[in-house]
């Protein structure tokens, strides 16, 4: 028994269970479309900052060196700097055949170099030591971490080891790193690491204007990925992405809602003649709304997190250290301005068909003459169309004519998520074409550096190349002009045969030699994580892409079922009635795709231009995305009338026509 009109909506929602719930999936796919890009966006944004101190060895914003008290004083009361610490350098000291140069920082700078360690952990008072590990057996035979060994007069314990920096072993100068708690004023530098919220530009500007420029050191990239509005082009690029995602959810959403509201003019029409008021018509379909958007949005944004919760599971899997990568992040900001999006969408969608229908005549709204329009009567003479294999070709592009507002509605699905797969794709091609790819390029494991000053034979270089090829770590070697890159089999053993080919070359020959596997895991695990990120992201913006055309061309085929029956009852046989369906859905796959590789190519063209204050690339035509949308489009398509097909094959043509 209904004793409220608003019980209407609840009762229209239970009695058409298979609309109901392909409106609810629209829902659902809008709100982890924009809640997955934020989330991904935001790990992205985390996982970069993790990377980039790993290649950097460091996490401090900016240092300062020649600093007077006054300096001090503005940085220490300073609200809007983090934190701050003390870092100077010692004395070079001959050890062996190289030098090591001592390290000194207190417990605060002792943070910012964490991402320099390699292994253990860094010094915790003045007896305790961290080096580089290719100083190993020059400090001590058989070093490892707990051992202690005397070094520069005084007994160290060894408690962790740095990173291998190719630049300290073409100089063969180590870094010795151990703790000191007071400071000279103006020894060393001070660095220091800005507080997230506070204004990065405005701290900098002051910062620069206590100390002269030769005096500061700024960590421009790292700064970069921290605040990527303080970027006028990183921002236009943000806005432009944001910016299609919102579009992009509201059209779904849009598309979802209005098939099902429109195709009920009817029943409205019916409703109006009994004396249901417009106020009463918009909130019928409004309550309808936001029931759905109840149940779809929690549901969406735990599909989200679910989505990035399996990527950081791959991340764990592929990388080592994967546990590391901090990508999973549940913003809630993220997620309650997605929330709100959508909801907004759903109620706004929701509006204006209930709207319209308010105001349309109650007569033909029941006789069902909304979406009827009179055409001119044209003749054909095209001879292609008489023929027998031609009759459901005709009909399908009649009937994608004759109905504006179902065709507008579906192409706009399949432009939105082709729009989406090529803009996202031409952004990522952009990505790595940059310079922050191509730098994680990966060296050989080793690389042995002759000096230019050493006058060696043609026939002494030759006798080089074929002792290091008879190392049997050696995998292979490649002589350049003043230098051999070697591979090797097993990259545990790099101290030992790094050892050996001191031994062995070393003594003859003026040889610099840099052990690059640390630097290169470190490089390899940036560009994994960049390729995971990337491809996952595609992933899932091709899945919510191909599942909003999927879901929108399957409404557009089951609320027609009542047409499809009338059909059957004059005589079209199952056989010309499933071509005419499927020409239908090739017909929005065509169009859908061609206008949606237009607007996609534009758009990516304008992100190019945004983008072009910070990388250094040249735009392409995105071909190979434009050739995948143009067949996935025709493909999901073809595929989305599948379903709907064969339950329309066996519906009873008697009952649907009566329904």
């Amino acid at each position: 028994m209904i004793s409220s009109y608003k019980q209407l909506s609840s009762k229209y929602l239970k009695g058409n269970m298979k609309r109901t719930i392909l409106t609810l999936i629209g829902i659902i796919l809008s709100v982890a479309l924009i809640s997955t890009v934020g989330l991904f966006m935001k790990g992205s944004q985390l996982s970069q900052i993790e990377n980039i101190k790993k290649l950097n060895g460091f996490s401090f914003h900016f240092g300062i060196s020649n600093y007077d008290e006054a300096i001090v004083n503005k940085i220490k009361y300073n609200p809007q700097i983090a934190s701050f610490g003390l870092m100077s350098q010692g004395g070079i000291v001959p050890v062996g055949d190289v030098s090591v140069q001592k390290n000194f920082a207190d417990h605060s700078a002792m943070e910012f170099l964490t991402y320099s360690l390699l292994d253990g952990r860094l010094p915790a008072n003045d007896r305790e030591a961290a080096v580089d590990s290719w100083t190993l057996p020059y400090l001590k035979k058989d070093l490892q971490i707990g051992d202690s060994f005397e070094f520069d007069g005084q007994t160290y314990q060894l408690v962790g080891l740095l990173d291998n920096r190719a630049f300290t072993q073409i100089n063969k100068v180590g870094r010795f790193l151990t703790y000191k708690q007071d400071f000279a004023m103006g020894e060393g530098r001070i660095l220091a690491e800005i507080n997230e919220k506070a204004d990065f530009k405005e701290v900098l500007e002051e910062i620069k204007s206590l100390t002269e420029d030769e005096n500061l050191v700024i960590n421009e990239e790292l700064i970069r990925v921290l605040k990527p509005g303080s970027n006028q082009s990183i921002l236009a690029v943000l806005v432009i992405v944001v910016s299609i995602v919102v579009i992009a959810t509201v059209v779904v959403i849009y598309n979802a809602f209005q098939i099902s509201v429109v195709e009920r003019m009817k029943q409205f029409g019916l409703l109006r003649s009994i004396g249901a008021t417009r106020k009463q018509i918009r909130q019928i379909v409004m309550r309808e709304a936001a029931v759905l958007a109840v149940i779809a949005i929690p549901v969406g944004l735990v599909c989200s997190i679910l989505a990035v919760a399996a990527l950081q599971s791959i991340f764990s899997i592929i990388l080592e250290d994967g546990a590391g990568v901090s990508f999973f992040h549940i913003d809630w900001q993220i997620l309650f301005i997605s929330s709100f999006i959508t909801l907004t969408a759903v109620l706004a969608s929701s509006y204006y068909p209930a709207f319209f229908a308010g105001r349309i005549s109650p007569l033909l709204a029941i006789s069902s003459r909304l979406s009827i329009k009179k055409e001119a009567i044209k003749k054909h003479k095209n001879t292609v169309l008489r023929k027998p294999l031609s009759f459901p070709l005709s009909l399908a592009l009649k009937n994608v004519k004759r109905n504006k507002n179902r065709y507008t509605i579906t192409i706009l699905s399949i432009i939105i998520s082709s729009v989406l797969f090529i803009t996202f794709s031409s952004m990522m091609d952009i990505a790595f074409a940059s310079k922050y790819v191509k730098d994680l390029s990966t060296k050989s494991d080793l690389s042995i550096y002759l000096k230019q000053d050493h006058d060696d034979s043609l026939a002494e270089r030759q006798q080089m190349l074929e002792l290091l090829k008879s190392f049997e770590n050696v995998s292979g070697v490649k002589e350049q002009d003043l230098s051999f890159e070697i591979d090797l089999k097993d990259k545990t053993q790099s101290l030992a045969t790094v050892a050996h080919i001191e031994e062995s070359i070393g003594k003859k020959h003026a040889i610099s030699i840099v052990n690059h596997i640390d630097e290169n895991k470190v490089k390899k695990d940036s560009e994994l994580v960049i390729k995971v990120l990337v491809y996952s992201f595609i992933t899932v913006i091709s899945l919510i892409g191909s599942l909003n055309i999927l879901n929108t061309i399957t409404i557009s085929i089951i609320i027609r079922r009542k047409e499809l029956a009338a059909l059957k009852s004059i005589g079209m046989s199952q056989r010309n009635l499933k071509k005419m369906i499927i020409y239908e859905a090739l017909i929005y796959g065509f169009s859908g795709s061609l206008q949606g590789i237009f607007f996609g190519c534009i758009l990516s063209y304008i992100i190019y231009l945004a983008a072009s204050g910070v990388l250094r690339v040249e735009w392409t035509i995105p071909y190979e995305a434009c050739l995948i949308t143009f067949v996935s489009a025709l493909f999901i398509s073809f595929l989305s009338v599948l379903i709907p097909l064969r339950k329309i094959q066996k519906d009873n043509i008697i009952d649907v026509i009566r329904e």
